[in-house]
């Protein structure tokens, strides 16, 4: 009771665990592919701020600055130990200047030194060799200014494509202007130009998802494979605990319809055996005859017992080895029907044998009599009233058929599959003479399998049942 319990509880600890699983995989997909959108922005605004500087670089004229002397840009902070406040203004000058420089170095041979002051809140950058060209610096500073407009958005978004295909970044953008706002916040995907009438670009990207998708592929894949083997791998061990909890019931079921039909005979036996003794049946010749034949009755039915667990254990195990032999079905089909005629008496039951063709194959004589006794003793015990089985022996090239039809109750639709499983009995309410274990049709089936034949049903629940057996004529064990 126990352990059925915990089977009962099993399905959602195995869904609990899988719905952990398949969350975790999630939040860590999640997160990468949020690494990637950040990689993706980082990269793309890197690459926009470069194309708009080289673009800015390409379109100065730095002619204007000195004609000889190497450029080399220094800056010397006059108080180191105090907190300067640069205004953007001086941001976006020191970043033109910047430029300049970037483009100017291979050219120009003039040195200059420039120092930064510190006075008040404002930063202020002194020239130490520059004051006497301040009127060219002013034309330089008008001349940069001027650029502003020379920057398009047409010019821009090719320049930038042309950046991002060498990037293998295939994504969706868009480049605008936006109102130029002063902010201590850094925006990266914005650069502004001008000094007088600065203009602002600002770079959207479009929908990234496919492509982040793309990048993160093998991470899903192996998320997706690794929920799946989980789930099958439940899957299967649930199925099999299922399985072995309904072998486990059918065993104690069969554990306690074996032990009540040993306790029957045993008992009538023991009582029989009591009588001859204790009340002088011996000197009755006809009493003493009649106990024999009880206790010769319920011994067989003991044997039969015994016999059928053994030989379905021993094909389980392929113990047996069959001895193949020139048969006739026809003739195993009289011997059976003969050694039955009493008890097709005492059920006022109707057979008919036909045949048709070569009847003959090769075969074990033994299990093969226990075949076709067994499937016309179940005729006989799931009929109601007087029943009528019909045996047909087909012969063909190459195979032998045997077809076993009785009028009997039949066979639910639901139950036909598991009707040759080992213990399986079909429920049959009150038949008072469907009495078994769930053993011969298993045993049917094992003799026909080692026999490299097949077996099937076709029943109808209320109109009977029909039982085809195939043979091969020449025999070989499987």
């Amino acid at each position: 009771m126990h352990k059925l319990k915990k089977i009962k509880w099993l399905p959602l600890l195995m869904a609990l665990s899988i719905l952990a699983i398949a969350a975790f995989q999630y939040y860590w997909l999640q997160k990468a592919y949020e690494r990637e959108l950040r990689s993706l922005e980082r990269q793309s605004n890197v690459l926009f701020r470069e194309t708009v500087g080289n673009l800015q670089a390409n379109k100065l004229k730095l002619d204007r600055i000195a004609d000889t002397g190497r450029v080399r840009l220094h800056l010397r902070n006059e108080a180191p130990s105090r907190t300067m406040h640069v205004r953007p203004l001086d941001q976006k000058l020191v970043g033109m200047i910047n430029v300049m420089v970037q483009k100017a170095k291979d050219s120009a041979r003039e040195t200059v030194f420039l120092r930064r002051v510190t006075g008040g809140d404002t930063t202020r950058y002194v020239n130490k060799n520059f004051l006497g060209k301040r009127e060219r610096l002013m034309q330089f500073l008008f001349d940069v200014d001027s650029l502003q407009d020379s920057i398009k958005i047409k010019e821009l978004h090719v320049a930038f494509q042309k950046r991002m295909d060498e990037q293998n970044l295939d994504v969706p953008f868009t480049v605008m202007r936006v109102p130029t706002k002063d902010t201590r916040d850094p925006v990266y995907n914005e650069v502004t130009l001008g000094l007088l009438n600065p203009i602002t670009y600002r770079l959207e990207l479009g929908n990234t998802t496919s492509f982040l998708l793309m990048r993160i592929i093998v991470p899903i894949l192996f998320s997706v494979f690794l929920v799946g083997f989980t789930l099958l791998s439940f899957s299967l061990l649930y199925r099999n605990l299922l399985r072995q909890r309904r072998l486990a019931d059918i065993k104690n079921e069969f554990i306690s319809n074996i032990t009540h039909e040993l306790k029957t005979p045993i008992a009538t036996v023991s009582v029989a055996i009591e009588a001859l003794r204790s009340f002088n049946a011996s000197m009755d010749p006809q009493r003493t005859k009649e106990y024999l034949d009880i206790s010769a009755n319920e011994l067989q039915r003991l044997s039969l017992l015994v016999d059928k667990v053994l030989k379905l254990s021993m094909f389980e195990k392929r113990e047996v080895e069959l001895k193949y032999e020139l048969l006739d079905m026809n003739d195993l089909v009289g011997e059976v029907t003969s050694s039955m005629r009493l008890q097709f008496e005492k059920y006022k039951a109707v057979v008919k044998v036909s045949s048709n063709g070569d009847t003959g194959l090769e075969g074990d004589r033994l299990h093969l009599v226990s075949v076709i006794f067994n499937l016309i003793d179940n005729a006989l015990k799931y009929s109601n009233g007087e029943p009528r089985i019909n045996v047909d022996i087909q012969g063909e090239a190459g195979q032998l058929q045997l077809t076993i039809t009785d009028s009997g109750i039949g066979i639910p639709t639901e139950y036909q599959h598991r009707i040759f499983e080992k213990f399986f009995r079909v429920p049959t309410g009150n038949l008072h003479n469907a009495k078994g274990y769930g053993l011969g049709l298993s045993y049917v089936a094992h003799v026909v399998k080692r026999h490299n034949g097949s077996i099937r049903v076709e029943s109808t629940e209320g109109n009977g049942s029909r039982f085809i057996i195939n043979l091969p004529r020449k025999g070989t064990q499987a």
